[in-house]
C-alpha cells in the first residue's frame, strides 16, 4: 500500500474488511490510491488525477488497467463489504435500540449521447425517466439500498441497473429476500415505483414491515364504492373536511385520511393513509398516498416514512463529493468497480468517526488532513535519514 495515502485509519478499514486477504499488494495500492483521490479536492472522477492527488508515483494507465482488466474478484470484495456493514447495523441496533430502515431508491448519473460514429461509448447506458429534471435523460441508472438505524447510514447495495438483465422490483426483492434477522424492528421504505407486490410480500416473508407511497392513479376498492374501484384521485373528491384529521410528524403538520379498504394488485393486508400538507388540503397534486403493512397510528406512518430521505442525502453527497454521476471509465466492468470503491470511500469516512451526526464533508476534511499528516512525517523521517530532496519527489511523483 501507498505509505502516504494509506493512513492509518485507511488500514484498518481495509482489515476490518478482510480485504488485505483478498487483494495482492499492487491491488491495494491501487485502491487506496482512489480511496484517497476521492478524499481530496479536484478529484472530478477522472483517473488522470489519482497519481497526482494520491502523491503516489505511479502511471494513469496502471489505475486504468485495475479497474478495466486487473483479475481482482469485485464480487467477493462486495461480499466482504457486505458482511461489513450488517454487522455495523446489527451492533447499532443492539447499542441504540433503534429500528433498522432499509430503504429502496435509484439515481440516474446522466451522461453525454454519444455520435453515432463514436469508436468507444461509454457501455451500459440507455435512457431513463429523471423524477428530478422530469423527462427522459440519457445515462445510467444506479439502484441503491440503504441501510440505516441510529444515525448511522451506509449503504448496503448499489448496482448498475441493466433492464436486459432484470427489473429493478426484482433486484431489490432479492437484496430484501437475502437480508438477516436484526435485533430491532425492521421498515422497508420505498417510493411508488417500488411499492410492487412483490417487494410487499418478500419483506412480509422476512418478518419486516413495509412502508411505502403510491400515484394517486392507483385503484382503491373500499366499501360502498364502485364494483370496479375507483382511483385515488377521484376518491379524494368525494371527502370532506369531517373525514380528516390533522397530525404533527416532525416540525410539519398534515391533514390524514385513512381508507378502509385496499389497493388493486396489492395485499390486502395493508393500510392505506392519504394525506396533504396543513395549507394544501385536498389540492389534487398535493395528494400523498402510502402504503403500509404495520398497523401504526397516522403520526407514527408518516414520521416513518420521512426516513426515507435520507437515501436523498445520500445520493446528493455522493454526486456532490465523491463524484458519483462525473466518472470517465466507459467499459462496464471498470464502472461497476468504479461504483464498488466509491461505497467503500464513503463507508470509511463514516467508519473514521463515532460522532454518527457528522457530514459526509466534515469527514472528508478529517481524511485529507491525516493525508497531510502523513506526507508531513514522510518527508520528515526522509531528510533524518540523509535522503536528499530530489529522491523524495521520485517518490512522491512530484519531480520536475
Amino acid at each position: 500500500m501507498n505509505i502516504i495515502t494509506c493512513t492509518e485509519s485507511l488500514r484498518k478499514f481495509l482489515i476490518a474488511l478482510r480485504l488485505t486477504l483478498l487483494l495482492t499488494k499492487p491491488q491495494l495500492a491501487n485502491l487506496t490510491s482512489i480511496i484517497a483521490s476521492a478524499m481530496q479536492g479536484g478529484f472530478g472522477g477522472k483517473i488522470k488525477n489519482v497519481p497526482e492527488l494520491s502523491m503516489r508515483n505511479v502511471h494513469r494507465t496502471s489505475i486504468w488497467k485495475f479497474l478495466s482488466r486487473s483479475p481482482w474478484p469485485t464480487s467477493l470484495v462486495m461480499d466482504k463489504y457486505q458482511l461489513y456493514v450488517l454487522a455495523q447495523i446489527s451492533l447499532q441496533a443492539r447499542k441504540t435500540g433503534c429500528p433498522v430502515y432499509a430503504i429502496l431508491d435509484d439515481t440516474i448519473s446522466e451522461k453525454t449521447k454519444p455520435s453515432s460514429k463514436a469508436l468507444r461509448p461509454t457501455e451500459g447506458c440507455s435512457f431513463h425517466h429523471s423524477h428530478l429534471r422530469k423527462k427522459r435523460v440519457y445515462g445510467h441508472q444506479i439502484v441503491c439500498v440503504l441501510l440505516e438505524c441510529g444515525g448511522l447510514k451506509l449503504p448496503y447495495y448499489m448496482e448498475l441497473y441493466d433492464k436486459v438483465k432484470q427489473s429493478k422490483i426484482n433486484m431489490v426483492r432479492q437484496i430484501i429476500e437475502a437480508l438477516p434477522d436484526f435485533p430491532t424492528k425492521v421498515y422497508v421504505l420505498g417510493n411508488n415505483w417500488y411499492s410492487a407486490c412483490s417487494v410487499i410480500k418478500a419483506a412480509h416473508s422476512r418478518g419486516f414491515e413495509y412502508i411505502g407511497a403510491l400515484k394517486a392513479n392507483r385503484v382503491l376498492y373500499y366499501e360502498g364504492g364502485p364494483r370496479l374501484g375507483q382511483k385515488v384521485n377521484a376518491y379524494v373528491k368525494t371527502l370532506t373536511k369531517k373525514d380528516v384529521r390533522l397530525v404533527t410528524a416532525g416540525n410539519q403538520k398534515y391533514w390524514v385520511h385513512r381508507v378502509n379498504g385496499f389497493i388493486k394488485r396489492l395485499p390486502k393486508i395493508g393500510v392505506i393513509l392519504l394525506s396533504w400538507p396543513e395549507n394544501k388540503l385536498f389540492e389534487e397534486n398535493a395528494t400523498h398516498v402510502f402504503y403500509s403493512t404495520c398497523n401504526l397510528s397516522e403520526e407514527v406512518i408518516l414520521s416513518t416514512y420521512t426516513e426515507r430521505w435520507t437515501i436523498e442525502i445520500f445520493f446528493r453527497d455522493n454526486k456532490m463529493q465523491l463524484e458519483l454521476d462525473r466518472y470517465q471509465v466507459r467499459g462496464k466492468q471498470a464502472i461497476r468497480r468504479f461504483l464498488t470503491i466509491i461505497v467503500l470511500a464513503y463507508a470509511y469516512c463514516i467508519s473514521i468517526s463515532s460522532d454518527d451526526c457528522r457530514t459526509l464533508g466534515i469527514q472528508r476534511k478529517h481524511v485529507r488532513n491525516e493525508i497531510k499528516q502523513n506526507l508531513i512525517a514522510y518527508v520528515y523521517e526522509q531528510a533524518c535519514h540523509g535522503i536528499p530532496l530530489s529522491k523524495i519527489n521520485e517518490e512522491l511523483g512530484i519531480a520536475i
